[in-house]
């Protein structure tokens, strides 16, 4: 079921950025497409292929790398997906679930998303930029995580909901604006500059 309603949804989606696109109506070309594909992405990667448990598994296992060599005293737990975590001079351990938040997936479909559907620099440009972007965001979520359980393993069980909930999120938006300006940003402003240097 989830996978018929994924391919209609996939097919009214395409029918609309295409009209935009054929119409040269940019903005509405590029909200929706953008927004429609980062929705499909989540969608299949959580409903049809098990992209979001790959990416939980993953983050879980660089964190728990990380952690090792830096002794930081998190490492991954028997269920997929989830971290434990000693706290540091205490006997405290905390039960840490990478969830659909902590995964990463909906940063990296949204910025993936928006970078794909841009129109400017030609598909192969766009593909490697993309790819790069999502690799980005990756490492991104892992030091998000690694800053989360650092916070719990020092401070305890108590500030959990404060590294998660709260800094976690302000510490990925920031390196999120970050990456959406070395991908999107900066190169428009470059082809604009361009432009006026060649209007002269």
């Amino acid at each position: 079921m989830a996978a018929i309603a994924l391919a209609a949804g996939t097919v009214a989606w395409l029918a609309c950025v295409l009209f935009f696109w054929r119409a040269r109506a940019w903005l509405p070309y590029y909200a929706i497409g953008a927004s429609g594909a980062a929705l499909l992405v989540v969608v299949a990667s959580r409903e049809v292929f098990p992209v979001e448990l790959g990416l939980r598994i993953a983050t879980v296992q660089c964190v728990g790398l990380v952690s090792a060599l830096l002794h930081l005293g998190a490492s991954p737990a028997p269920e997929a997906g989830t971290l434990l975590v000693s706290g540091f001079g205490r006997n405290e351990w905390t039960h840490f679930s990478v969830g659909l938040e902590s995964s990463g997936l909906l940063e990296a479909a949204t910025l993936g998303s928006l970078i794909a559907l841009y129109p400017r620099g030609g598909p192969r440009q766009r593909a490697a930029t993309v790819i790069a972007a999502i690799a980005a965001s990756f490492v991104a979520n892992v030091f998000r995580v690694l800053v989360i359980v650092t916070i719990v393993g020092f401070a305890g069980q108590g500030t959990l909901d404060f590294a998660h909930l709260f800094l976690g999120r302000v510490l990925f938006f920031l390196m999120a604006m970050v990456l959406f300006w070395l991908a999107i940003t900066r190169p428009m402003l470059h082809t604009v500059e361009a432009r006026l240097r060649g209007g002269h």
